[in-house]
């Protein structure tokens, strides 16, 4: 196969990191130039980390407005006009809306990636409207549109958005099952403190609100046990949680905040129970990371979870949106012996080596680029 000149466009250069770096990698091996498009990003050095270009693009996450996301879209079509990728790959709203308008307008080859239809398809508003408006508009415009779960290709067609020829189900992002690979943690026994875990981005349809609530029951009754949140903070967002809740939480004693971090390996291997009680996924992958590492998982029962978790065998799957559900789940694992959690931890490692290792997704992307370019 030529080699290629690849572009992976997304509102959050973090998260082609986090999500993509084992794809990047991949393509970088095999003679292909990569070139990430994403605003400017401090805890990001791609150049020195991988040696790929990163060329920076600047967009409000906020809101969607044809009119004020013009100098987006003014943006994606002079870059992609200089610099001539041969394909491109569009991830988070934004960029899939006006990004694959412009790489149709030039005439090159885009993928644009849901990976999980989230806020703009659980709430009903008006930003909503906009939203499935110019998707309806700009994903046909790409030669195909993958999600990451047979729920959103639902989604899609229940809302006439794009044409069902055009969706490819990529099995979520993929799992780095060598870096995120058991740890044992030390002085392991029931005397410990119990750790439970959540690791999301600090807002409300993450499912804050419900482990929050659930936290503070449980530890009411049961002072031996810690509950952790780990990620960046919501700022000022209607549905975020900001750094003065969250501090205020941290005083009261409800939660232990880890802020942002790199090194998630690290912390999921202190913990003995992930948590994640939110509302919609695409495919979780910080769920898919817990579950390499051999570590039981407590999960809402929706769209982006449940495909992660055999209900009883490697985690306990919750009812949206129910606190008195999520503490009972919690009281569950609580009273599970050493040795069934650890056979929990065991099933989870299987089923992520069996169906969501990264090398499986690296090679769709392969295989796709080729036939697509």
């Amino acid at each position: 196969m030529k080699k290629l000149k690849i572009f992976f466009t997304a509102n959050v250069l973090w998260d082609i990191y986090i999500f993509r770096y084992g794809v990047i990698k991949a393509l970088i091996e095999d003679g292909h130039e990569v070139v990430a498009i994403a605003p400017n990003d401090e805890r990001i050095d791609f150049p020195k980390d991988l040696g790929i270009a990163h060329i920076s693009i600047k967009l409000s996450k906020r809101g969607i407005n044809p009119f004020r996301d013009l100098s987006l879209s003014n943006q994606l079509r002079r870059i992609y006009k200089k610099e001539k990728p041969d394909i491109i790959f569009h991830y988070t709203i934004k960029p899939n809306i006006y990004g694959s308008l412009m790489a149709r307008a030039l005439g090159i080859p885009s993928v644009a990636i849901l990976t999980g239809l989230g806020y703009s398809f659980i709430e009903n508003g008006i930003v909503s409207k906009i939203a499935k408006v110019l998707y309806k508009i700009s994903l046909n415009m790409s030669k195909e549109v993958w999600v990451l779960n047979e729920d959103d290709k639902q989604e899609l067609l229940l809302n006439k958005i794009v044409k069902e020829k055009k969706i490819f189900i990529l099995p979520g992002e993929g799992v780095n099952v060598e870096k995120f690979s058991p740890i044992e943690r030390v002085n392991n026994t029931k005397k410990d403190k119990t750790i439970f875990l959540m690791v999301a981005r600090a807002f409300y349809d993450k499912g804050f609100r419900e482990y929050v609530e659930a936290a503070r029951r449980i530890k009411e009754k049961n002072k031996n046990i810690e509950f952790w949140f780990l990620g960046a903070l919501g700022g000022n967002s209607k549905n975020g949680i900001n750094e003065e809740v969250m501090k205020n939480l941290e005083n009261e004693g409800v939660i232990k905040y880890l802020g942002h971090r790199k090194d998630v390996e690290r912390v999921i291997g202190e913990a003995d129970c992930i948590v994640l009680p939110s509302y919609r996924e695409g495919i979780s992958k910080v769920l898919m990371e817990a579950a390499s590492m051999e570590k039981p998982l407590i999960a809402s029962n929706v769209t982006g979870c449940k495909e992660l978790i055999d209900d009883k065998k490697n985690g306990l799957l919750v009812q949206v949106k129910s606190v008195v559900d999520l503490i009972e789940k919690i009281e569950e694992f609580l009273e599970l012996s050493l040795l069934e959690r650890k056979l929990m931890g065991k099933n989870g490692r299987e089923k992520m080596l069996k169906e969501f290792d990264e090398k499986i997704i690296i090679d769709i992307y392969r295989r796709k680029i080729c036939s697509l370019v």
